[in-house]
């Protein structure tokens, strides 16, 4: 019943309403619909089905070419090269999915993610991604969980720079040889 009186309601907020007085100037059959100023059908978070970017990926099909190169680059650091493409052309699909759905929770979930990968990769080009990937983080969802975590670690340069090279060696230094008298 509650399902049928929102229905009802709704079609009368876009196709107009006919007055019962037929002498009232607004009550031709023919008038203008009233379109309601708040969208009905906004949603917040993106279906599953629908594909974004220049290759048109799921939400799902970006998460996995994230994780996926993330394994690989985990696996073997020389497949940095060859997973660039694919890393570009997600994260074009998430600018693309950003720009439709700006309030999705989602979102920023998967840029911290996008982050982190670029941030595996050693080279100069992909330390300034992973920096410019935190800062569009920060800047567009600033009260998430992740762009909490991305303001404190860029306040603290944590992000897109080289890492430390250890001046420790991974073997203890071998004991000098006993003499024996």
């Amino acid at each position: 019943m509650k399902r049928l009186m929102i229905g009802a309601s709704l079609v009368a907020l876009t196709t107009g309403v006919v007055s019962a007085d037929p002498t009232a100037p607004h009550a031709h059959a023919s008038a203008a619909p009233v379109v309601p100023s708040v969208h009905i059908l906004q949603y917040r978070v993106a279906p599953a089905d629908e594909y974004f970017g220049k290759m048109k990926m799921s939400i799902l099909g970006i998460g996995n070419v994230i994780k996926d190169d993330g394994l690989k680059i985990d696996v073997d650091a020389t497949q940095a090269d060859h997973v660039g493409n694919s890393i570009a052309l997600a994260e074009d699909a998430v600018h693309d999915w950003e720009h439709k759905y700006p309030q999705d929770t989602w979102v920023p979930r998967i840029l911290f993610r996008l982050e982190r990968l670029y941030a595996k990769i050693d080279s100069d080009a992909a330390r300034a991604k992973a920096k410019e990937t935190m800062q569009w983080l920060v800047h567009d969802y600033p009260n998430s969980p992740q762009g909490k975590i991305g303001r404190s670690e860029l306040a603290a340069n944590k992000v897109g720079v080289k890492p430390a090279l250890s001046t420790a060696s991974a073997d203890p230094p071998a004991a000098p040889p006993t003499t024996s008298p």
